[in-house]
C-alpha cells in the first residue's frame, strides 16, 4: 500500500493497449506461489503471465486477476481489487475479492454463503429501480451519448465507481443496490475479472447477467464484450427492460 506503482503498457491479442504495473506482476507472482504451494497439482489461469484457458481443464485451477482497476491504482484512487477464484472441474467453487485501500475482503464458497471480513453478506433489496442506488462507470456517466440511458433508468442515486470488481463490492457491502455497464466498443471483462465476483454475488443472493439475460456464472465466457448488469435478479431484469426500451425508442 506504500509502494508507488511503476506503470508500463501491454498489448492484447486484438491490438488494444492497456496499462500494467510492477505491482500487478509482483502480486500475481505471490498469489501463484502461495496457491501452488498449497495445491501443487493445481493449474493457474491469470491475467498477466498464465493466460492460456487450457488450464481450466485441470481438476483444480486458480483464476487470478492481481489488480482489477490498474488505471485506478495508477491514478491513486481506491477503486481497484485483487480477485482470486478456485475452479474445480471447470466450475468456480470459491472466491475472494480483496480491496486493500478499503479494508474489505469478500470471501465465499459455493453453497456456503458470502462474507465480508468474516461477517455474512446478503444483498440489500430495493423495491424497484427508481428507489435504487446504481453504480456505474465514471467515464460512462460523463459520456453525452449515454445521457438517454441514465434518463431512462432514472435510479434514485447514480454512483460513479471505477473498475469492475469495486462496483460489485459496492453491492456486496450494501453501499449500492446494483451496477450497470452498457456495451462499449473495445471494452470487455475476462474470466479472471468476474469469476470470483459472480460467485460472491450468487452466494449473497444476486447475480451477474449479460444484457441478453444470460448468467455469466453459468455460461463462464473467457471474454464477455456485451455489457452487463449485477445485483438482485429483479433489479437486473428491470435494468435490462429499461435498456431495451431505450434502444427501441
Amino acid at each position: 500500500m506504500e509502494h508507488r506503482p511503476r506503470a508500463s503498457t501491454k498489448t492484447l491479442g486484438d491490438g488494444r493497449v492497456e496499462p500494467v504495473t510492477d505491482l500487478d506482476l509482483r502480486i500475481e507472482g505471490r498469489l501463484i506461489s502461495a496457491a501452488l504451494e498449497a495445491y501443487p497439482s493445481a493449474d493457474v489461469l491469470s491475467e498477466e503471465t498464465h493466460s492460456d484457458p487450457a488450464a481450466l481443464g485441470s481438476e483444480l485451477c486458480f483464476v487470478i486477476d492481481p489488480i482489477d482497476g490498474t488505471k485506478e491504482l495508477i491514478a491513486g484512487t481506491a477503486d481497484f481489487a485483487i480477485s482470486v477464484a478456485l475452479f474445480q472441474r471447470g466450475r468456480p467453487v470459491a472466491g475472494v475479492l480483496d480491496l486493500p485501500f478499503r479494508g474489505q475482503r469478500f470471501t465465499c464458497v459455493a453453497e456456503g454463503g458470502a462474507q465480508v471480513n468474516g461477517v455474512p453478506v446478503h444483498l440489500q433489496e430495493a423495491p424497484h429501480l427508481r428507489a435504487a442506488k446504481l453504480a456505474i462507470s465514471p467515464t460512462q456517466r460523463a459520456d453525452p451519448a449515454l445521457a438517454p440511458v441514465w434518463t431512462r433508468l432514472l435510479p434514485r442515486v447514480i454512483a460513479p465507481v471505477g473498475a469492475f470488481t469495486p462496483k460489485v463490492a459496492q453491492i456486496l457491502c450494501g453501499d449500492c443496490h446494483a451496477a450497470f455497464y452498457p456495451p462499449k466498443a473495445g471494452k470487455s471483462i475476462f474470466l479472471w475479472d468476474y469469476a470470483a465476483a459472480a460467485l460472491l454475488l450468487a452466494e449473497a443472493g444476486g447475480m451477474l447477467m449479460s444484457l441478453d439475460g444470460m448468467s455469466l456464472l453459468h455460461t463462464l465466457p473467457m471474454e464477455h464484450t456485451g455489457g452487463w448488469v449485477a445485483g438482485p435478479a429483479h433489479l437486473c431484469r428491470e435494468i435490462r427492460l429499461a435498456m431495451q426500451e431505450t434502444e427501441s425508442a
